[in-house]
């Protein structure tokens, strides 16, 4: 039988306070477990307070979430300094976790022109941190997963967005497109890939450090998959002359990437990005009609602007900007527009 989200949230709330304070009377009042934000997942989060000041309670179904790859790869970033939130207790048959909580200053919500530079230094940093983790434990950003996840693009947002009808020329099309982004993705060097790592997933702390947090789905795989999510991020853009300006920065820090022609590491920065950017496309559409979460939506015209911008700069990639430009271009505002109104009522 389904546990309903009601039932959820007071059993967290028994949990959460028993372990807090073990052999007391739970509060009376709910209110004292404040809800905080979400995120894409299933997981959700409130704010327990206790004498030192707050903690995160955290409902990760275990049916969705993989709470036991969460503090492991808690320990593995926390060995290597990074600012993680400690896990101070776990119940993994429930999903249930009570973790630090770093606030509520997203560096989403931190940026403007004037400390951009600074904050992208720290983060950057921060990622050449991670890759000295050792990934041996993690699960290979494999083939057969980069294509998984191109597979969203047209199922959710070609088709359930858009509405499009995929003919037998469009799909060899797209299937010549995977490989080639697959064949990239597989070329670069690799390491530890938080895989989510932008200004949603970083937190603003005291002194302007950052904590990093939703790195659960972890993976093996290529070393500049986070450096495009953080400066090709879906929720914030810049000019690409300061995007290449930092992405240099990064490359001459790495140790496997700064004996490169840059060149040949901007394409697989360029390339790694369209893949992720086309996934995003679908998981943004995905969110909407399955998981009924309308706030992404507007995220869409920045991600795809980002997609025609790569396929327009690489001539091997011209063939899909060509048909974005004729068969999605179109249609794509009024599309959004349309949902986002279903959404609203």
């Amino acid at each position: 039988m389904t546990t309903s989200a009601h039932d959820r949230l007071q059993q967290l709330e028994q949990w959460a306070y028993k372990t807090l304070a073990p052999g007391q009377t739970l509060p009376t009042q709910a209110a004292q477990m404040n809800p905080v934000g979400g995120d894409a997942g299933f997981r959700s989060y409130y704010r327990v307070q206790v004498p030192e000041g707050s903690l995160l309670a955290v409902d990760a179904p275990p049916e969705t979430e993989d709470s036991r790859a969460f503090v492991a790869i808690a320990g593995l970033l926390k060995a290597q300094g990074i600012c993680v939130p400690d896990v101070h207790a776990v119940d993994y048959q429930s999903g249930f976790m009570l973790v630090d909580d770093f606030g509520d200053t997203l560096l989403l919500e931190a940026l403007d022109d004037n400390n951009a530079d600074q904050f992208y230094k720290k983060a950057l940093a921060i990622i050449l941190q991670i890759q000295r983790c050792e990934p041996d434990t993690l699960p290979p950003y494999s083939r057969e997963l980069l294509m998984t996840e191109l597979d969203i693009y047209p199922q959710w947002f070609l088709k359930e967005l858009l509405g499009l009808d995929i003919d037998s020329n469009s799909s060899q099309q797209l299937d010549q497109l995977f490989e080639l982004l697959t064949g990239a993705a597989l070329q670069q060097p690799k390491g530890f890939v938080h895989r989510d790592f932008h200004s949603r997933n970083l937190m603003v702390l005291a002194e302007g450090n950052l904590g990093v947090i939703d790195f659960q789905g972890a993976l093996h795989g290529p070393v500049l998959y986070d450096v495009v999510s953080l400066l090709k991020d879906c929720y914030i853009s810049w000019p690409r002359q300061k995007v290449e300006s930092w992405l240099r920065m990064f490359i001459q820090s790495h140790p496997r990437l700064k004996e490169l022609n840059f060149e040949t590491s901007l394409k697989w920065f360029d390339w790694i990005g369209l893949q992720r950017h086309l996934k995003c496309l679908g998981i943004f559409s995905r969110l909407w009609f399955r998981d009924n979460k309308p706030q992404y939506l507007p995220e869409i015209p920045a991600t795809f602007a980002y997609v025609m911008d790569v396929c327009d700069r690489y001539e091997e990639l011209a063939f899909h900007g060509k048909w974005l430009r004729q068969s999605v271009a179109p249609i794509l505002e009024e599309c959004i527009t349309a949902t986002r109104k279903e959404a609203e009522q």
